[in-house]
Parts: C-alpha cells; sequence; structure tokens
C-alpha cells in the first residue's frame, strides 16, 4: 500500500518513522488487532521509543488523523473551494453556490469513512481542532472573505451579510443535506440531488417569509 509522505511536517525522525508504521499495520491489521509491538518492529524502533512520542495506542491513532489533516487539507479539501469562489467574477451568486454544495457533497462521498473518525476525534481531543481549525477553517474563511468583498462589491451580497454569517447558513443547510444522505438515508427522498441543492440555494438567497399583500 501506499504510505503518506509525513516528511516537511517539522516531525522528529523517530515520530516520522512510528506514524508511518502505525498507518501501515493498522491498514494492514485493523487497529484492535494491531500492536505496539508490531509497529514498532516495523518501524525499526524499540517498543519503549513509541511511547516516548505517545503514551497509547490511541494516540498513536489520534496522531495520525491530526498529520491526515494537515496532509489532506490543502489539496483535497481548500484547493477546490479557492478555485471555485477564486473564479467567481462574472457569475450569478446562484451559479456559485451551486459549483461550491457540489463540490463539497462531491468530497464529502468521496472522505466520509475518513471524515467521521475525524470529527469523533475532534470532539474529544484539542490537539484534533486545532489542526481542523487552523489547517482548514482558518485557510478556507481567507477565501469566503475574498469571495464575500467582490460579492458585495457587485451588489449580489447585502453589505451588512458578513463573511462568517455567510458561510454558516451555507454550511448549515449543506449539514443538514448531508446528514440527511448519509445518517437517515432511509427516511428522506433524496432522489434529485441537484433539485434539493436548488431548494437551499433558494432558501439563502430569499429566505424562508412569504411575499406580503
Amino acid at each position: 500500500m501506499d504510505i503518506p509522505d509525513l516528511s516537511g511536517l517539522g516531525l522528529a525522525e523517530k515520530e516520522q518513522k512510528i506514524l508511518e508504521s502505525a498507518i501501515h499495520v493498522f491498514s494492514e491489521k485493523g487497529f484492535s488487532a494491531a500492536t505496539t509491538s508490531e509497529i514498532a518492529k516495523n518501524a525499526g524502533v524499540a517498543e519503549g521509543t513509541i511511547f516516548r512520542y505517545f503514551k497509547t495506542k490511541k494516540d498513536i491513532l489520534r496522531g495520525i488523523l491530526v498529520q491526515t489533516i494537515n496532509i489532506m487539507s490543502g489539496k483535497v479539501v481548500i484547493e477546490a473551494v479557492e478555485k471555485i469562489l477564486n473564479d467567481s467574477e462574472g457569475k450569478e451568486l446562484r451559479v456559485v453556490l451551486k459549483e461550491f454544495i457540489h463540490d463539497r457533497i462531491k468530497l464529502v462521498d468521496h472522505i466520509f469513512p475518513m471524515a467521521r473518525v475525524i470529527i469523533t476525534e475532534a470532539l474529544f481531543h484539542e490537539d484534533v481542532r486545532e489542526a481542523i481549525y487552523q489547517n482548514i477553517i482558518a485557510r478556507v474563511m481567507i477565501t469566503i472573505r475574498r469571495f464575500h468583498k467582490q460579492m458585495v462589491e457587485r451588489g449580489l451580497i447585502r453589505s451588512d451579510i458578513e463573511p462568517e454569517l455567510l458561510i454558516k447558513t451555507i454550511l448549515g443547510n449543506l449539514v443538514v443535506l448531508i446528514a440527511q444522505r448519509k445518517l437517515f438515508g432511509d427516511k428522506f427522498e433524496l432522489d434529485d440531488i441537484d433539485k434539493e441543492v436548488d431548494k437551499i440555494i433558494d432558501v439563502i438567497l430569499y429566505g424562508i417569509a412569504g411575499d406580503k399583500e
């Protein structure tokens, strides 16, 4: 199997070897069946060396998750968002929003098993949350603010709507749609995802209030 290249992340050489070995052993035997002695042997270090960097086997898994976020965030998560929003000049807001939402749905479909593990671990571990914030949220918000400024200047977004509120509104609707598809697919009829996306965009653009007579 291909082992992710962890070089360039500022890790100590032995820590890097341990994580790369753990990725290999976990993928071959599963987390529960894998042992720290196997990880140490595969890494070419003493088993005691592992515990200089990681207190438990679960800490090794968490270390892998943090470095996975570091590695994947740019190419997998960030680049597509930047391309869509940076190429928005001259496009209608509905078109940009539709491209963005469809791209995020496609991304979640691709990485959902790993994303579920990362989110679960983030609920309990500050280092995972910090990795998500620094590598994904903070970087995306730079692009969102630039996109927001452009849309306000074109008169397509109200100037009193802050960038943070804009992304909360979009992601809030997107998270619900993803939950319906991934967690409650048997409870909701979502045969035409394109129509569902159009409905979400209508709510984002026009709100939920009825017309006044």
